[in-house]
């Protein structure tokens, strides 16, 4: 009788293990399987995403962002944007957004570009972002992948005075080359703000915010045919620089 006991005893000791080696290969496999989604995520689509992800996904979030101050000037769809908070430069409240209409406060995500990804994919998904109930896994993924690898010192690329760093000559050619078809030599082919007075292209953008004017070149622009002169044409970042230069040329 003791054997058998013995024996049971033995026979659930090992079913535990064995179960328990299930269970670790089991989140293993699906920890790996999550690193390898992230690996080949489109960064594009993540720049897009932070640019305007109801624009892309067509949703509609209600109210508010939760983590929008009350204090500041936007409201409602334009809060949930990634940008709206964080800037066009990464750095949010240290950078192009520490005053004016889009001032919140908030800290950029600059830093945030070291930080592991399944970390940074939790608090997107949960916590106050709560983008989960919005964006898919593969989509919040996709903005992972741009902070950690998409993200540029914006002062490498722009001076104190918001004038880029590049060379306008080198960027001649580069954008009559990918950007004049669509927006025209003189770069007012097409009108941003056509309810203005006088066009507002390419230059005008170029010199009125150029930290939006490299996004846009680097990474295209939501809801367009605009490719991004990164991903899809394969351009180097100092290539970037040099089209915002000469583009800022065309604005005066």
């Amino acid at each position: 009788m003791r054997g058998l006991k013995k024996t049971k005893f033995i026979f659930l000791l090992f079913a535990g293990f064995l179960l328990v080696g299930i269970f670790n290969s089991t989140a293993y496999t699906e920890q790996m399987a999550e690193k390898e989604s992230y690996q080949i995520e489109d960064i594009r689509r993540g720049a897009l995403l932070y640019d305007n992800w109801p624009i892309i996904t067509g949703k509609n979030p209600a109210g508010n962002h939760p983590l929008y101050p009350a204090t500041s000037k936007k409201s409602g769809k334009s809060t949930w944007r990634c940008k709206e908070c964080h800037g066009w430069d990464y750095i949010g409240a240290e950078g192009r957004y520490k005053k004016g209409s889009h001032y919140t406060g908030i800290k950029g995500i600059y830093r945030a570009r070291t930080q592991k990804g399944e970390n940074l994919h939790l608090r997107l998904s949960t916590d106050d972002h709560g983008l989960s109930q919005y964006l898919t896994p593969t989509e919040i993924w996709n903005i992972v992948k741009f902070i950690r690898d998409g993200q540029r010192d914006i002062s490498a690329v722009i001076d104190e005075n918001n004038m880029a760093k590049g060379s306008a000559m080198l960027g001649k050619p580069l954008y009559n080359n990918h950007c004049a078809s669509c927006h025209g030599e003189d770069g007012d082919k097409l009108d941003f703000k056509g309810n203005k007075e006088g066009i507002q292209g390419v230059g005008w953008l170029a010199l009125k915010n150029p930290q939006e004017s490299i996004h846009k070149i680097r990474w295209g622009h939501p809801g367009s045919d605009m490719p991004s002169l990164i991903a899809d044409k394969a351009l180097r970042e100092q290539d970037a620089i040099n089209i915002l230069t000469y583009s800022q040329t065309l604005g005066k």
